[in-house]
């Protein structure tokens, strides 16, 4: 697979950041810790190569780090850092976190120690591949897309030289299905929950056959953009555009189908797992960042939520069947 390379001047990328600047949402984040998704703050760009390895700008190909206009951007905006925690605190916080999952999901799954490590290994290999640098501590929400695995797992990732990622534990979920018209296969990769995207909530209601979509009245809508994937119904695999969500599903008649391949590209989770996520502010790291100003991030945020510290911005989609075998204990 061919990789995407986006040659930008110093210039060029200055004009790209004051656009940024300019947009209705403010730039409320230091550029040298995450890195966002900006393909739809950037409209007049051409469609990304369907067979490139992502379709966002990468700040690190083309930002000075030396530059002024760089540094401590968050504080420019009046608005507070990323929480930042040691070794021994994020470790100390991922037990905190590890057993919220097991009070308050049910069906949530503790894996074994073996497939914890696959779990990080897998996680490790596809940011290493596509993701940024890990600049502090902080969870990452990881599919696999295996149909033969079909759950996410939480990762404390920790910057090189900082201690042993860990893996806390996770559910089933449902990825996109094959065989099926308009369905697409879930693109595996590193996504971001970007405040170039404002996510939403469910309303509830029901379509034509009865069924909830996302789910039933408040839960979370994650938006990761438009993303390229694999048309699950040709034989060719021929790819096109998804507007990739993570939500909830029909708790009457689709929660039981998590497991298994079941969607038309999004990620379907639990109920309870999306209160989990949602609650404890799982990937809202900039969103929580955003919402000191922007009424916009306040309102779709709950407002008796008590994010964690370990908060990051990413989801990670796998797919163990093409890398480590993640089967079994």
């Amino acid at each position: 697979m061919k990789h995407s390379v986006i040659a930008v001047s110093m210039i060029g990328g200055l004009a790209i950041l004051a656009q940024i600047q300019t947009h209705a949402v403010p730039a409320s984040f230091d550029i040298r810790d995450d890195i966002k998704g900006l393909e739809d703050s950037l409209p007049q760009s051409s469609i990304p190569d369907p067979q490139a390895n992502r379709s966002y700008v990468h700040f690190y190909e083309y930002a000075d780090p030396n530059i002024s206009l760089f540094k401590k951007d968050h504080e420019l905006h009046g608005l507070p850092p990323l929480p930042s925690l040691t070794e021994e605190q994020a470790y100390q916080e991922a037990e905190k976190i590890t057993a919220q999952l097991k009070k308050s999901v049910p069906n949530a799954i503790i894996y074994s120690a073996q497939r914890n490590k696959k779990w990080v290994a897998l996680a490790k290999e596809e940011m290493e591949r596509k993701g940024p640098p890990v600049k502090r501590a902080q969870l990452l929400i990881v599919v696999d897309r295996n149909p033969k695995v079909q759950e996410l797992c939480f990762v404390l990732a920790l910057p090189k030289g900082q201690g042993e990622w860990k893996a806390l534990g996770g559910g089933k979920v449902s990825t996109g299905n094959t065989g099926r018209k308009l369905y697409y296969i879930t693109p595996t990769g590193v996504f971001y929950n970007t405040i170039e995207r404002i996510g939403y909530r469910a309303l509830g209601t029901k379509n034509k056959n009865g069924i909830r979509g996302n789910g039933i009245k408040g839960m979370r809508v994650w938006d990761f953009g438009w993303q390229w994937a694999e048309k699950g119904w040709l034989p060719s695999r021929e790819k096109g555009q998804i507007r990739l969500e993570m939500h909830a599903t029909d708790p009457d008649y689709l929660e039981q189908r998590l497991g298994h391949p079941a969607s038309e590209g999004c990620i379907r989770v639990a109920t309870k797992m999306n209160e989990f996520i949602d609650q404890n502010g799982i990937i809202d790291v900039l969103y929580n960042q955003a919402a000191h100003k922007d009424k916009r991030f306040s309102s779709v945020l709950l407002r008796q939520r008590q994010s964690t510290p370990l908060a990051g911005d990413k989801l990670v989609v796998v797919d163990s069947s093409q890398s480590i075998d993640l089967q079994g204990n």
